[in-house]
Formats: C-alpha cells, sequence, structure tokens
C-alpha cells in the first residue's frame, strides 16, 4: 500500500497574492478544510522513498469555487512564486488522508488488484470510473475494458491486504 495520496493537481493561479486553484482527485472537496502538512510533486506515480526525501507545505487559506479548491500556500506570496508550480500534484500521508468509512476505499488502493470470477483469474484493475451512485471498476479482462459496479450485487469480497477482488458469478458478465 502507497504511504502518499495524491488529493489534488494545481492547474492555474488565481488572484495577485500566490493563490493557486486545485483540480480536486479526492471524493471530498471539502477535505481541504482539515489540510494540514502537505507535499508538492510534478511526477503521477511517485514511490514513496521520494517523499521522504521532500519539503512539506502547509495551506494558510482555502475557499471554493464550484468544483475547485483555491488554495493559499505558506511562503507563496506572489505570481512570480506560484507559477512554478502548474502542473504540479498535491499529496497528503496516508496518515492525513481523510479516514474512510465502511466498505470504502482509496483507488490507489484498487488499481492493480487482481480480480476473480470464484477461482478463475479474469484481470487487473486498471481504473476505477465514477458514476452518479458508486465506482465502476475497469478491469483488463483479456486486452479489452471489462465494467463492472462496485455494487454488492457484482462485488463479492475485496481484500486490499491480499490485493483481490472476487466478483460474483453473474451470467453474462463474461
Amino acid at each position: 500500500m502507497r504511504k502518499y495520496l495524491r488529493i489534488g493537481k494545481i492547474i492555474s493561479l488565481h488572484g495577485i497574492k500566490g493563490e493557486v486553484k486545485i483540480f480536486p482527485t479526492t471524493d471530498d472537496l471539502n477535505r481541504f478544510n482539515d489540510l494540514k502538512d502537505f507535499y508538492i510533486l510534478e511526477n503521477d506515480d511517485a514511490n514513496d522513498d521520494e517523499f521522504e526525501k521532500l519539503d512539506t507545505f502547509t495551506p494558510e487559506g482555502v475557499k471554493y469555487i464550484k468544483n475547485t479548491c483555491i488554495l493559499k500556500i505558506s511562503g507563496y506570496n506572489k505570481i512570480e512564486e506560484s507559477i512554478k508550480l502548474i502542473g504540479k500534484n498535491i499529496y497528503v500521508s496516508r496518515d492525513n488522508a481523510t479516514p474512510l468509512k465502511n466498505n470504502e476505499y482509496y483507488i490507489v488502493d484498487l488499481i492493480g488488484v487482481k480480480a476473480y470470477v470464484a477461482d478463475e483469474y479474469i484481470g487487473d484493475v486498471k481504473d476505477i470510473m465514477k458514476s452518479s451512485s458508486n465506482g465502476i471498476l475497469v478491469i483488463d479482462y483479456n486486452g479489452k475494458d471489462l465494467l463492472v459496479p462496485m455494487v454488492t450485487d457484482f462485488v463479492e469480497k475485496i481484500d486490499i491486504e491480499k490485493s483481490i477482488i472476487i466478483l460474483k458469478t453473474i451470467e453474462g458478465l463474461i
């Protein structure tokens, strides 16, 4: 399991005081209200060792415009300072992530998990799509995308520790 989770991407500047606009990659936009220390990194798939060498950042203020977050980062007070952050990702340690409720998972923990129907391996989870009511597993099934709703009618068991998902045997699923 990864120790650091991406919660957003800096997409532009906002105003003239060094604030940045964040596209959230978290289900809970308001999680930025509780943001303490965070990391800024250009890489989308950084390994945990890279974070140990980075400085942490702290927020000075947060506000929201539509579905984005406007973040004031401590020490960044001018456009010239903040412009170099555009395109970079914001990460938090798992310890500072929004706690999960029962039967909720971090997307990063589901990517790469092996999917089975009964005892038959069918492929790896390669993505999670969002729908209005639930997530949808995108499983690489013989080179094609198999879309499976993440609901109890289709998913029997998810075991993050063992990195497996057991799907129910449903006629026509595969």
